[in-house]
């Protein structure tokens, strides 16, 4: 369009000049303007394009625990209050204790009685197997004893009744007694260990009542919700104490699945809380769900980032950019430079005075630049501003750029 200009008005100049000479003679002609594009250049160079996306969504805290009673009672102290900082095992509220006392006394008495029932039975196991170990031998002594006195009876060297008492002596009726009573008093020893243990889980259930009394935060952080009050009872139906970690956050956001299919832990992620600060917090994904979700079919992201003085509150709306696609060391271009027809991609740079058409290949493209992989190099004059209005080999006038 500027050429069709440039040539009207040279037509309309020419046209002028030859009235003029036909008027006066004597006059001096013009020289012709001289015919060119002005053009603004920049040099290509290497550098690093990024493909990136910004997602909101709220805070949270690391960890929120909710406290449920365990020990049903009446509350005897509350030790914190809303807002308060609680370490790991800080006593946020008691409950009376007395029957819990009391049940683990009983329970303790219980698990030292069947302690002495074991010892008792311990004892007169080893008393049995004592005896048996004793008698028996004294029995197979007798035993071997009758064969002799048998074989002197039958010589005649003993009278019978010699023979029937060595008879007696080693009847072995009496060894299957000593073991019977071994047996006994092994059943023995073992009712009185299942005892021991029944009174020894007795015992423990008691114990953890008591304990359970003491209500502690299992955490380190900050009281969010306190639902107890000293001289009410407290039960397991509602929760009483909620305490929140707020040392680290996270923000959590869904994306949809052509974004999730480019995001990994670890990938680098900088976040904003335009309500605490202007500063972008540099963080990484930790966590990518594999899933969507069924009501959503978006998939859940989460970024941890560290908040020691508390500043940034668990409800709190955050912002994230993520990287989905990098190129580094490639021709990065303006967008705008780069032009389409008839399928053809491609673009000008300066060679001399003149424009010349360069058929690219291009790459990633962020809607402000665009990677160029093939058909230019760094250091060359890229037409950009102007490349509209050249053709392939006219002549251009740098008039902005380097």
């Amino acid at each position: 369009m500027m050429k069709n200009i440039i040539k009207k008005g040279l037509l309309a100049f020419s046209f002028a000049a030859a009235l003029a000479l036909s008027g006066c003679s004597t006059e001096v002609a013009e020289e012709p303007r001289e015919i060119y594009t002005p053009v603004e250049i920049e040099t290509t160079e290497l550098g690093t394009l990024e493909s990136t996306v910004t997602l909101s969504g709220r805070l949270s805290a690391n960890e929120e625990v909710s406290l449920f009673p365990k020990a049903q009672g009446v509350v005897t102290s509350v030790n914190v209050k809303i807002g308060d900082a609680v370490e790991e095992g800080t006593v946020l509220f008691t409950i009376e204790q007395d029957d819990y006392a009391r049940n683990t006394e009983s329970a303790l008495n219980s698990v030292q009685l069947a302690q002495k029932s074991v010892d008792q039975a311990a004892n007169g196991l080893n008393s049995a197997k004592i005896n048996f170990e004793l008698n028996k031998e004294k029995i197979e002594n007798a035993m071997l004893n009758l064969e002799r006195t048998r074989i002197l009876y039958e010589e005649g060297a003993v009278s019978k009744s010699q023979l029937e008492q060595a008879e007696l002596s080693a009847n072995a009726l009496n060894l299957d007694v000593l073991k019977a009573q071994v047996t006994q008093a092994e059943i023995a020893y073992q009712q009185s260990l299942s005892q021991l243990e029944q009174a020894r889980v007795g015992y423990d259930q008691a114990q953890s009542g008591l304990e359970n009394t003491i209500v502690k935060s299992p955490i380190k952080g900050t009281v969010s919700a306190l639902n107890v009050v000293q001289g009410q009872i407290a039960t397991g139906a509602q929760v009483a104490a909620t305490v929140v970690e707020t040392d680290r956050v996270f923000l959590k956001v869904n994306v949809v699945e052509n974004i999730v299919t480019k995001l990994s832990a670890g990938q680098k992620a900088l976040i904003s809380v335009p309500s605490v600060s202007d500063e972008l917090i540099e963080s990484t994904i930790e966590y990518v769900s594999p899933t969507a979700d069924p009501r959503s079919q978006l998939y859940s992201v989460r970024i941890y980032i560290d908040n020691p003085t508390g500043s940034i509150k668990p409800g709190m709306t955050g912002e994230v950019t993520l990287t989905l696609e990098s190129v580094e060391n490639s021709i990065i271009v303006k967008s705008d430079a780069v032009l389409y027809d008839n399928g053809e991609t491609y673009l000008f740079v300066v060679e001399g005075d003149k424009a010349v058409k360069r058929i690219v290949e291009t790459g990633l493209d962020t809607g402000d630049h665009v990677e160029i992989k093939s058909g230019l190099k760094a250091g060359e004059k890229l037409i950009v501003q102007g490349q509209h209005y050249v053709a392939d080999g006219g002549e251009v006038k740098v008039v902005r750029g380097e």
